[in-house]
C-alpha cells in the first residue's frame, strides 16, 4: 500500500530524472525520504523491459537487511508496458531486481482476447499468471459471454492454460471443464461458430475449439436437422510454425436420412490431409483420404470450414528431386464403392535430367513409368460394365536440338514411346509402340516505346505420331495417357506481348495469341483447318480481363467464347464476372489442346456422347463494404441454351446467394445469408463466429 505523504522537497524541484541501475525515474513534484521517492501528481518509471505510468508512485531504492532493494508501488490511472505487452489495473507492486511483480485487479489483451483477474503475476520470462481469472472478447465492462477459471497461465503471449473452467453466456452457467488449453494466436479458423439455416427444413448447430496448444487444435461440432436427426464432428489441426508439416482431419457422423433411403440411420464422412516437406525441399509427401457413406454426403453436409480435400480423393504421393533425377511414387485406391475411378496400386515414375550428347548439341530426355492399374466402375451402375486391370510399363525417349538462325530458332525433335500392358480384352499381353517427331520454329522481335515494350513472336509447330502398333480398341484405356492414334498436326500462330515500364518486365500487361491447327491425311477430320483460336489477357493494377475464343470454320459458328473480369474498384468494392459459351461441337476434354480424341472418333459419335454439351453460363461474385462494420457479398450462377448429347434440351436454371456480414464486437462476426439453389431450393441461415479481425 502507499505510505503517508512525505515532507515535500523545495518548491524549485519541479521534476526529477534519476538514472540508477538502468532504471529511469521521471516524476512530477516528487518528495524524497529514507530512500523512497514519492509523488501523487503522476510520473513514469521505466527500463528496457518495463514502463510504468501512474498517478501515485513510490519508488524504493535503498538497503534492506543488507541487500539493495529496487522496487516500485503504484496506483491510480495505472498503465504498465511489460515486454511488449500492456496491462492496466488498480495497483502494482514490482521488484526490479527479481524482474517480477503483481498487478491487482488487472486486465490485458492478447490478439482478440481480453484477459483479467484479481491478480496478474508478471514473471521475468515475460509469461504471466492470472488468479480468479476471466477471458472474453467483449469490450464492454459487463460481458455478454466469458469463461472464468481459478488460475490461468499465459505463455509467450500465445498459449493459454486454464484450470477449473466455467463458460458463461449472459451470466448463465453453460459449461464446466476441469481444464482448458488454447493457442491464442495460431489457428485462423473460427474458435466458436453458431449457425442456424433453413434448407429443406431448419438446421441448428455450433462448432467449438475444444483444445489448442502449441501446434495442435481440437474442434467439436454438433448440429440438429429437423426431421433428420443429430449429427456431430471431431476435427483436428496440426500446423507447426516451420510450415514443413501439416495434418488436418474432419470426421462426421449423423443420423440424417436420405429422402430415397429412409431405412439408413447412420451417415458419416471421414476425411483428412497430411503434407510434409523435407528441410532441404527435395522431398514432398502428401496423404489425403475421404471416405463417406453415400454419394450425396459431401453435398448434404457442406461447410466452408469443413472441407479439407475438395477433390474428394484418397491418395498417397511422395515426390523427390535430385540434381539429375526426379522420382515419385503414388498409390490411389478406391475407398467408396459408388465411385468409378482408376486405381494406382501403385505407380512409380523416374525422370532423368535432360543431358546433351557430347559434341552434337542434341539433348536427350526420357522417363520410365511403371504401374499396376485397376479401373473400378461404381457398384451403382449396371453390371454389364466390367472392371478391368493390368500391369502397365511405359518408356519414353525424346531427342531434340535447338538451331539458332538469327532471330529464328528451329527445334526439331524425334522420340519413341513404348507401353507394355500385362493383359488386355482378349487376355493377351499387348505392346504398344509409336514414334513421335516434329519441329518447332519461332521468331522473336521487339520494339521499345516511351511507356511500353512490344514483343511479337510468330511460331509454327509440326508434330506427328505414327500409327500405334496396337489400335485403341485392342488395349485397355485407363486414362488420356493411353489414348494414342496416328496424327499429323501443324499449329501456326503469332503471339503479341506488351510490357509496361511501370510493371516488372517479366510480367506482360497485355497478351494476345492468335493461332490455328491444320490436320493432314486424316479421314476423321475432313477439313484441313477446322478452327481458329484467339486468346487474350489484359492485366492492370486493379483489373484483370481474359477473353478466349474459338471459331469453327466447318460449321461457321463460335465453338467457345469465355470471358472473365476481375475488378477491384476501390477498397470497398470488388467483383468477379464470368461468361462462358460452348457449342455442341466443343468437346468436354480434360486437355483442350489434345486432339487424339478428334482423330479417333467421328463427329457423329461424339455428338451422341456426353462430351457434347452446349450451354451458356453466367457467373458473378460481388463484394461491397458498406461501412467498416457491414459487408455485402452476392454470388450467382445462371445457365441456359443447353443442349445435351445433341438432342436433349434442358431447362434454364438460376442460383444465387446473398451474404450480409457485420461485426457485433471486436471478434464476433455475424453472417446473415439467403439463397436459392437448383437442388436445395430456398436456403437461408445465420452464422455467428468468433474470429480474429482482418482489418
Amino acid at each position: 500500500m502507499i505510505s503517508p505523504v512525505m515532507k515535500s522537497l523545495p518548491i524549485f524541484i519541479a521534476a526529477l530524472s534519476l538514472f540508477s541501475e538502468e532504471v529511469q525515474v521521471d516524476l512530477r513534484n516528487p518528495v524524497y525520504k529514507h530512500g523512497v521517492l514519492y509523488t501523487n501528481q503522476g510520473g513514469v518509471i521505466q527500463n528496457d523491459d518495463i514502463r510504468i505510468q501512474a498517478k501515485h508512485i513510490q519508488y524504493f531504492h535503498r538497503m534492506e537487511e543488507g541487500k539493495m532493494v529496487q522496487k516500485i508501488e503504484a496506483e491510480g490511472d495505472l498503465l504498465i508496458q511489460y515486454k511488449d505487452h500492456v496491462f492496466v489495473g488498480s495497483e502494482l507492486e514490482f521488484d526490479f531486481g527479481k524482474k517480477s511483480g503483481i498487478v491487482y485487479d488487472g486486465k490485458t489483451a492478447s490478439t482478440m482476447w481480453y484477459v483479467g483477474g484479481d491478480k496478474i503475476q508478471l514473471n521475468a520470462d515475460g509469461n504471466y499468471r492470472v488468479t480468479n481469472a476471466f477471458v472474453t472478447t467483449c469490450e464492454n465492462k459487463d460481458s455478454t459471454w466469458e469463461f472464468r477459471a481459478k488460475k490461468i497461465n499465459v505463455i509467450k503471449d500465445q498459449l493459454l492454460e486454464a484450470k477449473k473452467v466455467r463458460f458463461k453466456f449472459f451470466k448463465a452457467l453453460s459449461l464446466w471443464l476441469p481444464s482448458f488449453k488454447m493457442n491464442l494466436k495460431k489457428f485462423k479458423g473460427p474458435v466458436f461458430r453458431y449457425y442456424v439455416n433453413w434448407n429443406k427444413g431448419p438446421k441448428v448447430g455450433f462448432r467449438y475449439q475444444l483444445y489448442s496448444w502449441q501446434n495442435f487444435a481440437l474442434y467439436g461440432r454438433l448440429e440438429y436437422r429437423w426431421a433428420k436427426g443429430w449429427g456431430g464432428a471431431i476435427e483436428t489441426e496440426y500446423l507447426p510454425t516451420d510450415h514443413l508439416t501439416s495434418f488436418v482431419t474432419r470426421n462426421y457422423v449423423g443420423t440424417d436420412r436420405l429422402f430415397n433411403a429412409e431405412n439408413v440411420h447412420r451417415r458419416y464422412r471421414v476425411q483428412g490431409a497430411f503434407h510434409s516437406q523435407s528441410r532441404s525441399g527435395k522431398t514432398h509427401t502428401t496423404l489425403t483420404w475421404d471416405k463417406y457413406s453415400d454419394v450425396r454426403m459431401p453435398g448434404d453436409f457442406k461447410s466452408e470450414d469443413f472441407e479439407v480435400n475438395t477433390a474428394l480423393r484418397t491418395i498417397f504421393h511422395i515426390h523427390h528431386i535430385e540434381k539429375d533425377i526426379v522420382t515419385y511414387f503414388k498409390v490411389r485406391p478406391r475407398v467408396n464403392t459408388f465411385e468409378s475411378i482408376k486405381q494406382d496400386l501403385p505407380t512409380g515414375f523416374v525422370l532423368t535430367r535432360p543431358i546433351e550428347i557430347k559434341n552434337t548439341g542434341v539433348i536427350s530426355s526420357n522417363f520410365v513409368k511403371a504401374s499396376y492399374l485397376n479401373f473400378k466402375y461404381s457398384d451403382k451402375l449396371v453390371t454389364t460394365l466390367q472392371d478391368f486391370h493390368s500391369p502397365r510399363i511405359e518408356i519414353f525417349e525424346n531427342l531434340y536440338r535447338p538451331i539458332h538462325m538469327g532471330p529464328i530458332t528451329v527445334t526439331p525433335h524425334f522420340g519413341g514411346r513404348a507401353i507394355l500392358y500385362g493383359t488386355s480384352q482378349d487376355h493377351e499381353t499387348k505392346c504398344l509402340g509409336l514414334l513421335d517427331y516434329g519441329v518447332r520454329a519461332n521468331m522473336h522481335g521487339r520494339q521499345q516505346f516511351s511507356r511500353y515494350k512490344h514483343v511479337i513472336e510468330p511460331y509454327m509447330q509440326y508434330s506427328a505420331l505414327t500409327r500405334p502398333t496396337v489400335s485403341p480398341d485392342s488395349h485397355y484405356i485407363f486414362s488420356i495417357q493411353d489414348g494414342y492414334q496416328k496424327i499429323q498436326q501443324v499449329e501456326i500462330g503469332v503471339r503479341n506481348l506488351l510490357f509496361s515500364n511501370r510493371r516488372p518486365l517479366k510480367e506482360a500487361s497485355f497478351t494476345a495469341d492468335l493461332y490455328a491447327n491444320a490436320f493432314f491425311s486424316d479421314p476423321v477430320i475432313p477439313q484441313m483447318i477446322p478452327r481458329l483460336y484467339l486468346k487474350m489477357n489484359w492485366k492492370l493494377p486493379s483489373v484483370f480481363f481474359s477473353w478466349n475464343n474459338c471459331y469453327n470454320f466447318r460449321h461457321q459458328l463460335m465453338d467457345f467464347s469465355n470471358a472473365w473480369l476481375k475488378w477491384t474498384v476501390n477498397e470497398n468494392v470488388a467483383m468477379c464476372l464470368e461468361g462462358r459459351y460452348r457449342s455442341k461441337y466443343d468437346w468436354r476434354k480434360a486437355d483442350h489442346d489434345n486432339f487424339i480424341l478428334d482423330v479417333s472418333r467421328s463427329e457423329n459419335e461424339l455428338l451422341e456422347s456426353p462430351l457434347s454439351d452446349r450451354r451458356i453460363t453466367l457467373l458473378s461474385n460481388v463484394f461491397i463494404r458498406l461501412n467498416p462494420f457491414w459487408e455485402l457479398k452476392f454470388e450467382s450462377h445462371h445457365g441456359f441454351h443447353r443442349l445435351y448429347k445433341n438432342h436433349i434440351k434442358e431447362k434454364p436454371y438460376n442460383e444465387f446467394k446473398i451474404h450480409l456480414y457485420t461485426w457485433i464486437s471486436s471478434a464476433w462476426k455475424l453472417d446473415l445469408y439467403y439463397g436459392y439453389t437448383l437442388n436445395n431450393h430456398f436456403d437461408w441461415g445465420i452464422n455467428v463466429q468468433l474470429i480474429k479481425k482482418s482489418f
